[in-house]
């Protein structure tokens, strides 16, 4: 897949496009990219073209939110290239991009893209007073000669899926739930640094990353399966302060099954599969060591029923 930051660098001879943030790409996005790509199958010459944003607009227009992401552009962009899309175009997101006239949009970059369909989720909106929603696009299509298609948004037992559910769900620890909307396991990655090394000396050798700006789980232990330069491993992870310790500050502490190398400094992906319990104070460290044996277990069965 092709990334581009300016439309002036692609010279497509058509294309069939989508536009939106896309965070997570979870399963109402890949049914709007479904359908990108089988529109491009019926249009010979045509590249498919994913049209995303960044920072997220969230991060401009509404900074003191501080909103958590699902994914963070590199992990987007992995799972977009995996999805089979030809190229995905980044622009950057700003002030004065948000207060655009929608029309400039169409006439700077779906021209230029000589986009012939294009595919958006039922609530998506842009430009100055998110005047380039549906309707407006509809009418320039029609004008410029390119089909306008609205996908309607999905829904799982009952819930519609969505970004907001998703971080929402990952949020209060149902990695499982979130899993099933997502389409993939919810992750973070990180580089591993030097934690207080009390994993270690309790037996249980941990590999921490900072807390990354990804949507973190709520404090609690997992079961979750990680990645170590590209092998996996099954693991289990505690999200959180360490109130045994009077540890106040939080971390992501992941102890990998099978696994007696030093990966300080490695680039790690850390899956969330399964939630085990919550966090919680011990009168000791023998107490502890107690429970994280249970933990280990309980992690063990998950991961061996996984998928099941």
């Amino acid at each position: 897949m092709k990334v581009a930051y300016n439309v002036a660098d692609l010279k497509l001879q058509s294309s069939v496009a989508t536009i939106g943030n896309f965070d997570g790409v979870h399963l109402g996005h890949r049914e709007i990219i479904s359908r990108v790509l089988a529109a491009k199958k019926t249009a010979p010459g045509s590249s498919s073209v994913l049209i995303t944003f960044s920072p997220h607009p969230a991060d401009v227009l509404y900074p003191a939110r501080n909103l958590s992401l699902l994914t963070d552009m590199d992990k987007k962009l992995e799972i977009l290239d995996e999805l089979g899309l030809d190229v995905a175009l980044i622009i950057d997101f700003t002030l004065a991009f948000a207060r655009q006239d929608p029309r400039d949009f169409v006439t700077d970059v779906l021209l230029p893209l000589n986009v012939r369909e294009l595919f958006i989720g039922h609530d998506f909106a842009f430009g100055k007073g998110r005047a380039g929603n549906v309707e407006f696009l509809s009418r320039e299509g029609r004008r410029f000669g390119f089909a306008v298609h609205e996908v309607a948004q999905i829904s799982m037992d009952g819930e519609r899926i969505g970004s907001s559910k998703i971080r929402s769900l990952i949020e209060r620890g149902d990695v499982e739930k979130a899993e099933k909307m997502l389409g993939r396991p919810h992750s973070l990655r990180g580089l591993v640094e030097g934690g207080h090394g009390r994993g270690k000396t309790l037996g249980f050798p941990t590999c921490n990353i900072r807390e990354p700006e990804e949507t973190i789980p709520s404090p609690g232990v997992y079961a979750t399966r990680t990645i170590v330069r590209g092998k996996a491993y099954d693991s289990a992870t505690h999200v959180g302060r360490v109130p045994t310790f009077e540890q106040e500050e939080s971390s992501i502490e992941t102890h990998l099954f099978g696994f007696d190398g030093d990966a300080r400094g490695e680039r790690i992906e850390v899956m969330f599969l399964k939630r085990l319990r919550d966090t919680a104070k011990y009168s000791s460290a023998e107490e502890l060591v107690k429970q994280i044996r249970l933990d280990c277990a309980a992690a063990k069965d998950a991961l061996a029923n996984y998928g099941r």
